[in-house]
Order: structure tokens, then C-alpha cells, then sequence
């Protein structure tokens, strides 16, 4: 398994998760769809392009080797809309990241060989501007590493 793989198992696995419509504003009005992208962005196509708001970004980040196993860095950059006036947004973006957390540390095994380790570090922009609120949910995930094959020709 490789970190692409690996990416493409989590987004595939956030969508489902987002496509059942279990997760509601914690505060305010439920969340519009939410659109799941692997490690960048779409390119902003008009001034009010719908798909730069309400997402989650899957980026891979740093990675080790350490024994057996890839140890890899996943983050999950949320940007929401919340146009409500209490400015609930953080709050928000706190429930999304603690529902994505709780999702994969119950789902264990993604992908048939990783799991992500229960270390996280959750950080919020303060310095988004209204409406829009952002944080940042940043996991550790364990890949296997490659086998080396036709060794017994040696032996």
C-alpha cells in the first residue's frame, strides 16, 4: 500500500461519511455539501465559485520510515461557510474534525493495511475571515512497507 493509495482509500471512505447526511452543524443551520478533494484545491473559476467553500482537503504531509512501516502524516484542512450571526464557525470546524477523528479511529483497518494512530493535533485559523472558518485536523497513519520479493533464490 502505498500513501496515494492510501489517500484515495480515506477520501473514498470521508465521502461515504459525508453522503449520509449524519453530520450537522453542532450550532446554526445544517452544512451545505460538503466537497472532499485530494491534496489541492480545484482552480477558482469565478468570483463565487461554490466549490472553494464547505470542504475538506485530504493532503498527505510528512513521512518516516520507522521498523516496518511508513509512519505518514494525513491532514484534514476543513473550510466551512457559516454566515451565522453568533460567529459559530470554530465551533463548527471543532465538531467536524472531532467527527472525522472519531469516524476512523472506529473504522480501524482503511484500506486493508493502514490504521491511523490515535496522536492527532487539531489547529484553527483565527485569522480567517468571516463567514469562512478553517482548521486544520492532522493524524499519523501506518503504512507497511514494501516486501522484497525472490530472496530465496539466494539462500
Amino acid at each position: 500500500m502505498t500513501d496515494l493509495a492510501l489517500q484515495k482509500d480515506i477520501i473514498d471512505e470521508l465521502k461515504k461519511f459525508f453522503e449520509k447526511d449524519e453530520i450537522l452543524m453542532i450550532r446554526g443551520k445544517e452544512f451545505a455539501e460538503m466537497h472532499v478533494y485530494q491534496q489541492d484545491l480545484p482552480i477558482k473559476d469565478e468570483e463565487d465559485d461554490e466549490e472553494l467553500r464547505n470542504y475538506v482537503l485530504v493532503v498527505v504531509g510528512d513521512q518516516d520510515v520507522e521498523g516496518d512501516e511508513w509512519v505518514t502524516e494525513v491532514h484534514f484542512a476543513i473550510n466551512i461557510e457559516d454566515r451565522d450571526r453568533d460567529r459559530s464557525g470554530n465551533i463548527n470546524v471543532l465538531y467536524i474534525m472531532n467527527e472525522i477523528y472519531n469516524h476512523f479511529m472506529k473504522k480501524g483497518i482503511v484500506g486493508k493495511h493502514c490504521r491511523m494512530d490515535k496522536k492527532a493535533h487539531k489547529r484553527l485559523n483565527m485569522d480567517a475571515f468571516y463567514p469562512y472558518y478553517e482548521g486544520d485536523l492532522i493524524t499519523t497513519w501506518r503504512l507497511p512497507l514494501a516486501q522484497e520479493e525472490g530472496l530465496e533464490e539466494f539462500v
